[in-house]
């Protein structure tokens, strides 16, 4: 890949080759048939792995997921667990879990560990609001949900704990508000996120510098519509 600077300071890709392609692959080896999965944060861990998560597709039934793939043959090694409040339930008649494309747009890995097996921490959070979690007031911000994983080489993924993320609050003229990408920053609990717009007047994006400090578990609130006066969400300070 060449960058190019042009009279105005921009910098600009000039032009790009692609060496190789690793296709994506499920347990038993076969690639994923096209629309099966929407794959969109990534992050590589320690062990010399990658960690994909898929919003899923609400409208064909397929749940959003976060999974483990082999960086040379690109097969799926581990699926890391997604709680039911996060399922749409294709027989369920309540009104919960993702919106359509608006699930696990942003995720990062810390690789704070000094050897390959040491545990290491995985974050991702909601693009936007689960269903059940959604506020039809939009001078609120929108409930995000924050997860917290921890992994290692001798037990199986955990769920630490997860976390609520206020959304900043976007213009009437925007049609799309989200947060789209995490950075876990080398000081623990630390981190960046990314938080995008769009509307008729264009696109626009906010970078915050988050940390976790005291936020509350919410783990065990089904859902975030109810009285949140003594929860504690992430704290964002705007960049």
């Amino acid at each position: 890949m060449n960058l190019k600077q042009n009279e105005n300071k921009a910098i600009k890709i000039e032009n790009l080759t692609f060496e190789k392609v690793t296709s994506l692959r499920d347990r038993e080896g076969k690639e994923y048939p096209p629309g099966s999965i929407d794959p969109e944060g990534l992050g590589l861990s320690p062990r010399d792995t990658i960690f994909i998560s898929s919003e899923g597709d609400t409208v064909k039934g397929i749940e959003p997921s976060i999974a483990e793939f082999d960086l040379t043959t690109g097969q799926k090694k581990l699926d890391l667990p997604i709680p039911q409040r996060y399922l749409t339930g294709k027989d369920s008649e309540e009104d919960r879990g993702i919106q359509e494309n608006l699930a696990f747009e942003a995720l990062t890995v810390n690789r704070n560990g000094l050897l390959k097996d040491d545990p290491f921490r995985l974050f991702t959070a909601t693009e936007s609001s689960l269903l059940q979690d959604k506020t039809q007031d939009l001078d609120l911000p929108a409930k995000l949900r924050f997860l917290h994983y921890s992994l290692d080489s001798v037990g199986s993924p955990l769920l630490v704990a997860e976390h609520l993320y206020l959304l900043d609050t976007a213009p009437v003229e925007v049609i799309s508000n989200g947060l789209t990408e995490l950075v876990a920053l080398d000081k623990e609990g630390y981190f960046l996120s990314l938080e995008r717009t769009f509307g008729f007047t264009g696109a626009g994006a906010k970078i915050y510098q988050m940390v976790i400090a005291n936020a509350t578990d919410t783990s065990n609130i089904e859902s975030l519509q109810s009285n949140l006066d003594r929860v504690l969400p992430l704290k964002n300070n705007y960049y």
